[in-house]
Parts: C-alpha cells; sequence; structure tokens
C-alpha cells in the first residue's frame, strides 16, 4: 500500500525532527516541531511548508481515533514519492564538504601584488583568501583591485614596485566582512542562505563562503563557495 510508505517516510521524519530537537510525542504535534526546528536548522526552514502539508495529509491518511489506527486512505504514488525524496534531504542534506571542496588559492599580507595579478591573468581567478600571520586577514578581489588601480591613477600613477598584496587589501572598504567561515559538515542550504540578501537589512553581500574543519579562520582551508557555485543545486535537492 501507498499508505504504508508514505508513513514510513513521515515517521523518518518526524522522529528525526523531535530527536533533534528533544521533543517527546505528547508535548507537540507534528507542525509545532516543525516550526521549531525551522529557526535552528535551514533545511527545514527550506521545506517547512511541504512538511507540513505532508503532517495534513498524515492526518488525512490515518484515523488516529480508532487503537491501533487505522489507515482511510491511500496517497497518490507521486506524493509517496515526494515524501520520500524530502526524507532522504531531511536526514541527510547534502554538505558544504566534500560538495565544494577544492583547493584554495591563498596570499600572504606580504606577497607582492604581481603575484596574485599572474593568476588572475593565467588562471582567470578572481577571488584570493588572504592571510596574516595564520589568520585570516580579507579576501583580495578584482574588484579590490580594480578599487586600488583606480585610487592609484587618481593620486598621480600606479606604481608596482614595493606593493604589496596588504597595501592592496587596504583599499577594501569592508575590511573582510565580505566572508563568512564554516564548518565542513554545513549544509548547502546553510551556504545558500549566507549567500542570499537579507531583505530588510543593510550589510555588505558576501562574495565567499570559506571551508574549514570547524568554521575557525585559522584552520586549513577545505573550499570556498561563491554565490555562482549555487546557481545549480546538487541532484536530489529542489
Amino acid at each position: 500500500m501507498t499508505a504504508e510508505r508514505f508513513l514510513r517516510a513521515y515517521n523518518r521524519i518526524d522522529d528525526y525532527l523531535r530527536g533533534l530537537m528533544d521533543i517527546d510525542r505528547t508535548r507537540y504535534g507534528f507542525a509545532s516541531v516543525v516550526d521549531q526546528a525551522a529557526k535552528r536548522y535551514s533545511v527545514v526552514r527550506r521545506y517547512a511548508d511541504d512538511l507540513k502539508e505532508f503532517g495534513a495529509l498524515r492526518n488525512a491518511i490515518v484515523h488516529d481515533k480508532e487503537f491501533p489506527a487505522r489507515i482511510i486512505a491511500d496517497p497518490r504514488p507521486e506524493v509517496v514519492e515526494a515524501i520520500e525524496r524530502l526524507a532522504d534531504i531531511i536526514l541527510d542534506p547534502p554538505r558544504v564538504y566534500p560538495l565544494f571542496g577544492r583547493e584554495v588559492w591563498r596570499l600572504s599580507w606580504d606577497d607582492p601584488i604581481a603575484k596574485p595579478l599572474r593568476w588572475i591573468r593565467e588562471y582567470h581567478y578572481t577571488q584570493f583568501p588572504v592571510y596574516r600571520e595564520r589568520r585570516f586577514a580579507g579576501l583580495l578581489t578584482s574588484r579590490c583591485v580594480a578599487q586600488w588601480l583606480a585610487d592609484s591613477v587618481h593620486n598621480g600613477g600606479v606604481e608596482f614596485g614595493g606593493v604589496t598584496v596588504g597595501d592592496v587589501l587596504r583599499h577594501d572598504e569592508y575590511e573582510g566582512r565580505r566572508v563568512v567561515f564554516v564548518a565542513r559538515d554545513a549544509t548547502w542550504y546553510d551556504a545558500v542562505e549566507l549567500l542570499s540578501p537579507v531583505k530588510g537589512k543593510r550589510r555588505a553581500s558576501l562574495e565567499a563562503i570559506l571551508i574549514t574543519a570547524s568554521g575557525r579562520d585559522d584552520e586549513e582551508l577545505l573550499g570556498i563557495i561563491t554565490p555562482r557555485d549555487l546557481l545549480h543545486p546538487p541532484a536530489g535537492v529542489s
């Protein structure tokens, strides 16, 4: 019966969310559990409306006034497939690592500016994390380089000799605030929320998310995420 498959998937989600939030079945209904979990988990926020609709459908399928509860309707096969896919996503959402794991080309504060300029020309990279004494100091971008060039021309000319990455990075008015660090177990949904504009708030838009083991800026870089990376969701994500 499709109802049995539906209920198995529904119970997987219900049990999982209650375990996450430490909520037993006598305290809150499913919709309330979803609302509470949505405050903490981006994947639940993403699918909160769908989850509540499935919860309402579950109540229509099962007659709870009898014991044991009796199934009184069968959902359509495509509905069953939809909740099974959602159960898989809720219980095991795609993680930023290894999804966006890659070698990240980084710079030191005292590196000559010629170094990233060469990388930009040869490899078309446009974003470089900059470190100073093993701590993150900012994100050097092609926008920042362009601003430095514009300021230099305005002030009388461009001199490359002796100019360091740190000298150019000082022209970034946001001083590294365009970057956040996340732990390797952060989800794709976390990344989407971080790189999405915040309605009603004025802030510098993020240009990149840097991935480390536990989200600290003094750890080895495991990957980088830019807004362009999120244009195409991973398989199974809608």
